[in-house]
């Protein structure tokens, strides 16, 4: 039992530096990266083996070293969790360093000079004291007692096996200090270099809106707009659209006030490449070319102020069309699936945007909507669908033998697209609350589907499925000539800001004659790569 005992304290001593390396990052946030990181560091093992094999003090000087950057690392990593809750590569933080200048930066070092130099003196103190402690205690037969032992050899042979997982997967080698902040070094430069180039769009967009840019009479009302930029919602998957599960109770209640197209597509299975043909005249086919016109300009010139709200985190999207509103509020400071913030964190903004006195505004939500990962997309309250609902969509995913996994995924999707409707009811009743608006409307989008054991047996984002492209489109304005739910009737997203700005009441006068989405002889102009899913992406 002493024997045991011992063994167990000299492994313990060993990963101490390890632990430590992992658990700061993890109990301050990042549970994923606290654990890749604590296994990238376990190599500084081998420089203590190395010195007690060889009774050489010398050895301890790479240890120092090593566990000096894991540590320092992890310590400076978790720093934004601890004051911001935020991940390093976070859209707030990335721009703050990017518009940092060298004198803001000296500025900065010389105020909190003593915590630096009293945190780096604590830093390499407790690393010496370690490795003082080991070299003291930590002979060569301590190794060979472990590595006779048949339960600490297999633990030995299990954490080299990790290691060795988390340095060949890329991923995981990507937490690793060394190529981290090498990559956070060319991040920080390429939001330097897109924000720069965005700018550049975006007084192409003013030119261009207030070279084109014709207003009707209406437009001149005191007015709000609004519309919604969902995520990752497939129309397959609504109760108003024909879903076997009811997960739109609360928008059934408003069918006779909105007009819900569920036969609308994406041009794009992606968020970056669909919102920039949602808000920009960018062909889906050239998406990845800058258009010279934007929704968000002809807004702004003819006397909009844009409200960007959003509930994600992307450093791309918040460039090009978050920093062109004249207010940009952001509630998430963690990206994709990583991502716990619950879109009724928007709420409170939203209500200060409608209470805004300015006569004229768009307010813009990007919403997280239902974004792998599911399970983080609604609060528990709406835990409705399970494995136990034993109901009509359960009994199909079994006959189509869908894995069991998939079906829990489906589960959580349909969960949080029960979440997504009440918030689009909240949203919707809070805009119809504003009595003393002469005009008001409200559009929902969603940017592309999602894959939830639809066709396949998969969850996700997905290019080759008509379920990575299927999405709703919801209408609701003053005096609508038309509501109810259309289940037949094609539409393409694409044309969101056309059919955006003639209910505002713009339009671009070089813009060639076309049909909108309620209009009874609508015209369903695809882009030139449809049917998408049919297509090699």
């Amino acid at each position: 039992m002493k024997a045991t005992l011992k063994n167990f304290n000299i492994l313990l001593l060993i990963l101490l530096p390890a632990l430590i390396t992992g658990s700061l990052l993890i109990f301050s946030g990042n549970v994923s990266d606290g654990l890749r990181l604590g296994f990238l560091s376990l190599p500084g093992a081998f420089f203590l083996y190395l010195a007690a094999i060889q009774n050489k003090k010398s050895w301890y000087i790479p240890s120092i070293i090593w566990w000096l950057i894991f540590w320092f690392d992890s310590l400076l990593r978790s720093s934004t969790w601890i004051l911001f809750s935020s991940d390093n590569e976070a859209y707030f933080i990335i721009e703050a360093i990017a518009n940092t200048s060298y004198a803001e930066t000296w500025e900065f070092l010389q105020l909190h000079a003593i915590s630096i130099i009293a945190v780096l003196f604590s830093l390499v103190s407790v690393t010496v004291a370690y490795h003082y402690i080991v070299f003291k205690y930590l002979k060569a037969e301590n190794f060979q007692q472990l590595w006779h032992s048949y339960f600490y050899r297999a633990c030995i042979i299990f954490l080299v096996l990790l290691t060795l997982t988390c340095y060949l997967m890329k991923p995981s080698r990507n937490v690793h200090p060394i190529v981290f902040w090498s990559n956070y070094q060319e991040k920080i430069q390429e939001f330097k270099d897109r924000i720069k180039q965005h700018k550049d769009v975006h007084r192409q967009w003013d030119i261009s809106a207030k070279k084109n840019l014709i207003v009707a009479e209406q437009s001149k009302q005191k007015q709000t707009h609004v519309l919604v930029l969902s995520e990752s919602i497939t129309s397959l998957d609504l109760g108003i659209c024909g879903y076997a599960r009811n997960t739109t109770p609360e928008l059934s209640k408003k069918i006779d006030q909105i007009k819900v197209f569920c036969n609308a597509f994406s041009p794009s299975p992606s968020t970056i490449n669909a919102l920039r043909v949602l808000l920009t005249e960018s062909p889906a086919s050239e998406h990845d070319r800058y258009s010279p016109e934007s929704i968000l300009a002809y807004a702004k010139a003819a006397g909009y102020k844009i409200y960007w709200l959003s509930n994600q985190d992307d450093i791309y999207l918040s460039s090009l069309f978050g920093s062109y509103a004249d207010k940009a509020i952001y509630k998430n400071t963690r990206s994709g699936r990583s991502s716990t913030s619950l879109d009724e964190n928007l709420l409170p903004a939203y209500q200060q945007a409608l209470a805004d006195p300015e006569p004229k505004k768009l307010i813009i939500l990007h919403m997280i909507g239902t974004h792998p990962n599911y399970k983080e997309r609604y609060p528990v309250i709406y835990n409705k669908f399970s494995s136990d609902s034993n109901d009509a969509v359960e009994m199909l995913l079994k006959k189509n033998d869908i894995d069991p996994w998939i079906r829990s995924m489906r589960n959580h999707y349909d969960n949080a697209i029960l979440y997504q409707d009440a918030l689009l009811a909240q949203i919707l009743d809070k805009l119809m609350a504003e009595k003393h608006l002469d005009f008001r409307s409200f559009t929902v989008v969603s940017d592309h589907g999602n894959e939830v054991g639809h066709e396949m047996d998969y969850a996700g984002h997905s290019p080759n499925t008509k379920a990575g492209y299927q999405v709703p489109v919801m209408m609701w304005y003053d005096h609508m000539p038309s509501t109810g739910v259309d289940l037949t009737k094609t539409i393409n997203t694409a044309e969101l800001d056309n059919n955006l700005m003639q209910i505002m009441g713009l339009k671009d006068k070089y813009a060639p004659p076309q049909s909108y989405w309620l209009d009874k002889d609508y015209h369903f102009s695809p882009e030139i790569n449809w049917p998408y899913w049919e297509k090699k992406h």
